[in-house]
């Protein structure tokens, strides 16, 4: 275990059962590093005295130097000796031992260098760091090489199976429509920073603070550092401890990876928050596949539908940088508990300031032509302000997805001639039930798209259409998502093509549904 890992109370609910049943077969070896990703483990969360804590669980417990492969072994040996009790083996280390600009760092947490072997930070840097005689700069290539050419077979594998069109539509490929690319949390971060001016908003950091840009709280604002407040590795503490501090008034912002802020601490979430109706701020962060290399425990494919059925919840998914930034002013002043669903990668900024965001509303985007920026070749109206252009076809979506419904709705115009109606959901709870069903009755084609296990968001639009007395006419249905099974680790784009929820294969999906 990583020594950040021991702010979590599973840890000790399991240290504690294994002194329990005299479990001598059990060996826990302990990265002892100091550091953590927020900072050093001192500052975000204080676990000594370390020995003589497993020690009170009732383990054995040996140190040795972590960079001493003898060591460890003799350690290890004493270990197998040790009867009816577990141990552990508290291992002081240096984190990026060796390497100038990477030891004792905590920023270099999945840091990799910007390139494989030229430039600062580089491997050519941290070989003649190291000065490692069996290991060469000819050995380094060769590895580079192997990397190479698998990625070549992944880019290849992945290319054969893109549905194919008479131009390429991706993004930034041509001289037209072209997007910016930002990811959405940049704009949580703005908003963040905005919201900040209350003095009621307090934050709680889960130890990815400035990945999930927690951090712009109190960057640019020093005196608000006595309201943030690194908790560590520790959902369901964080939970707990929110409610506490909204019971008193305060407006808690709380937040991780998606599966953790909304998965580990789940029953904290219904039981605490939800239950009281507390006014706690649940930052979902990172959700959906295109978290990329973090791989399929990391990616959050269940959290729209943990969170949806809670009492009281109410539930934001951003389009893009813009829309979230709205939405995080919006959260603060809702009453009780509200998630917003954030992704970590770059995606297409697609909404511009001027555009209509209310919650509870969607927003209804159609395609006019091709226009030199992406944005411009789309007009935006609120539901409950559009009428109905006699449409081919409805696309639903929210949060980053939407940026490829659009460019479905691009295609989809340029290769058939077909008119995508794009209703973009980014009120996920409450839903605006009137814009689906006025899509239903007006177009009767529906299909919906989420970076989430397919069904999360679609199932309950489809209970919305199909329990409503209003719906008048015969409709089609369609959802399109990641189909029961986890994520991978892979690049954000490589992922989205081969989970089948680029534009392209929504285009494709589109052409069949529609007999074209």
């Amino acid at each position: 275990m990583g020594d950040g890992e021991l702010d979590e109370g599973s840890v000790w609910e399991a240290a504690m059962s294994a002194s329990h049943y005299k479990l001598d077969n059990i060996i826990a070896i302990i990265d002892r590093n100091n550091l953590q990703i927020d900072g050093p483990t001192s500052d975000v969360m204080e676990i000594e005295p370390l020995r003589e804590k497993w020690e009170a669980f009732g383990w054995s417990v040996f140190c040795c130097d972590g960079h001493d492969m003898q060591d460890i072994v003799s350690k290890l040996h004493f270990a197998y000796e040790v009867k009816e009790k577990p141990v552990a083996i508290i291992a002081d280390t240096i984190k990026g031992k060796g390497v100038s600009f990477a030891e004792n760092n905590y920023r270099y947490h999945g840091i990799a260098p910007k390139d494989g072997l030229e430039g600062k930070e580089s491997l050519r840097e941290a070989l003649e760091d190291i000065n490692c005689s069996s290991f060469s700069m000819e050995d380094a290539k060769k590895l580079l090489c192997k990397v190479s050419r698998y990625q070549e077979k992944v880019d290849a594998l992945v290319k054969k199976n893109i549905p194919k069109f008479s131009a390429d539509y991706f993004w930034n490929r041509s001289s037209k429509m072209k997007a910016e690319m930002v990811p959405n949390r940049f704009g949580f971060g703005k908003g963040l920073d905005f919201v900040g001016e209350d003095k009621r908003v307090v934050v709680l950091g889960a130890d990815i603070t400035e990945s999930i840009k927690m951090n712009s709280f109190y960057q640019e604002h020093k005196e608000r550092k006595n309201r943030f407040f690194s908790l560590g590795i520790a959902e369901q503490n964080i939970t707990t401890v929110a409610a506490g501090l909204a019971k008193e008034g305060k407006i808690p912002f709380i937040g991780s990876y998606g599966v953790f802020i909304a998965g580990r601490n789940w029953d904290q979430i219904r039981t605490t928050i939800c239950y009281n109706n507390y006014n706690v701020k649940i930052i979902d962060a990172h959700g959906g596949i295109s978290v990329g290399p973090d791989g399929g425990t990391h990616q959050a494919l269940e959290d729209i539908s943990n969170l949806y059925y809670l009492p009281n919840m109410k539930i934001l998914v951003p389009a893009d940088s813009i829309e979230a930034e709205k939405a995080t002013i919006l959260m603060k002043d809702l009453n009780g508990p509200v998630a917003i669903r954030l992704a970590r990668e770059a995606t297409p900024l697609i909404t511009s300031h001027e555009t209509p965001f209310e919650f509870g509303k969607a927003n209804i985007i159609r395609y006019r032509g091709i226009k030199e920026n992406f944005t411009d070749a789309f007009d935006y109206k609120l539901s409950c302000d559009y009428s109905s252009e006699n449409e081919d076809l409805a696309i639903i979506a929210s949060g980053p997805v939407l940026s490829e419904a659009m460019r479905a709705a691009y295609i989809l115009k340029e290769e058939y001639n077909v008119e995508t109606r794009i209703i973009n959901n980014h009120t996920v709870k409450p839903m605006d039930e009137d814009a689906i069903i006025k899509a239903v009755n007006e177009v009767g084609k529906i299909i919906t798209i989420e970076e989430h296990q397919v069904g999360g968001i679609g199932n309950i639009i489809a209970g919305i259409a199909a329990k409503n007395h209003k719906v008048s006419k015969f409709y089609r249905f369609k959802m399109i998502g990641v189909k029961d099974r986890f994520g991978e680790s892979g690049q954000p784009w490589e992922l989205m093509n081969i989970f089948g929820l680029t534009a392209e294969y929504l285009a494709e999906s589109s052409r069949e549904f529609l007999d074209l």
